[in-house]
């Protein structure tokens, strides 16, 4: 009896032709993705150039993506030399500067940009830097326990900051709750917030950090938190955004690459460094101290830069919410508004 080979075993050649099919699917694998990556738009790179740009920030002294950016060498890595503007008190203010142009760029929250942007003004959001940190304080002894306890109540958000006010009237306009024209608004400056809460002339508080943190937490006596951006769905949002006017984006585009690319870094390094964030911002800040500004940061959500279509799908989420509220007409779709108002800089 002669001896069998291995070409001749049948188990041997069936593990040559599952080798084969194998081989077969992962170069048919690799061949589709070097396809889709050959048709992906090229990620654009920086030219390298020095630069000087100004960028408007509302309190930007207790921003902890910006500290970053400026002390942890961000904006030099990119040969930026970046100017930031920080009078304007709100995102309004900001925008208004933007219109007058006092600076090409600028950082305010989504829904404070996009009526602003389908109103007219020439610009385009780039960079979403991070969420929202919104907060619904409740006067204590108010016996609100439920958003629907806040109809026919009165409630103050600081200076016109109209984000605050349509960020909770989104959340309650969801749960069938008419807050534009059923509570009682009134802009108040923060200084009076104290006293007004005190005096039961107002029953709540719509505001962000860090003025929200510094009430609830300097006046737990007083304040307690009802609802907010930093748990659920909400805290995964982008909503301080990065915007650059037409001007800036059609005579040097590869500035505003740049300068997306700092912020992007220097957000995604606050993210993963928050304790030593904390330190950078407390430096800056008088009306902070580096404990205060860390346990803030900690009870935020993490900071996480969107661009691209990722910002483009979350402003149409964002339009939509504001279509429900009455601050963007519905007669177009809220994903045309949102392609409108965004400009992928990134994509070479």
């Amino acid at each position: 009896m002669s001896a069998q080979g291995p070409s001749s075993d049948p188990a041997f050649r069936r593990r040559i032709v599952l080798t084969s099919l194998a081989g077969l699917a992962i170069a048919g694998a690799v061949g589709a993705f070097e396809h889709h990556a050959h048709n992906r738009p090229p990620r654009k790179q920086p030219d390298g150039q020095y630069r000087k740009l100004k960028l408007i920030w509302p309190h930007s002294d207790t921003a902890p993506v910006l500290a970053v950016a400026y002390q942890k060498g961000f904006f030099a890595r990119y040969s930026l030399d970046v100017e930031s503007i920080f009078s304007p008190q709100n995102g309004n203010e900001a925008l208004d500067a933007l219109a007058a142009g006092t600076g090409d760029y600028a950082v305010a929250p989504a829904l404070t940009w996009l009526p602003r942007l389908y109103g007219g003004l020439p610009a385009s959001l780039i960079l979403g830097i991070q969420p929202g940190t919104f907060r619904l304080l409740v006067r204590r002894g108010a016996n609100i326990t439920r958003l629907d306890q806040l109809v026919g109540r009165t409630v103050a958000m600081p200076d016109k900051n109209a984000a605050d006010k349509f960020f909770f009237a989104i959340m309650m306009r969801r749960k069938g709750i008419n807050a534009m024209g059923g509570i009682t608004w009134t802009d108040m400056p923060a200084d009076q917030m104290v006293d007004s809460a005190r005096a039961h002339t107002i029953d709540a508080v719509v505001a962000h950090d860090p003025l929200a943190w510094q009430l609830l937490n300097s006046h737990a006596d007083l304040f307690s938190e009802l609802v907010g951006s930093n748990t659920g769905h909400y805290a995964d949002r982008t909503s301080l955004i990065l915007g650059a006017s037409k001007t800036a984006l059609d005579t040097d585009p590869d500035a505003a690459t740049a300068l997306t690319l700092a912020l992007r870094d220097a957000a995604k390094w606050a993210n993963q460094h928050r304790d030593e964030a904390a330190i950078l911002v407390a430096d800056e800040s008088s009306d902070f101290s580096t404990d205060a500004m860390r346990a803030m940061l900690h009870h935020q959500p993490a900071i996480s830069p969107v661009t691209g279509h990722a910002l483009r799908d979350q402003m149409a989420q964002y339009c939509d919410e504001l279509q429900l509220i009455g601050q963007l007409p519905d007669t177009e779709a809220a994903s045309a508004i949102a392609r409108r108002s965004t400009r992928n800089v990134l994509n070479g």
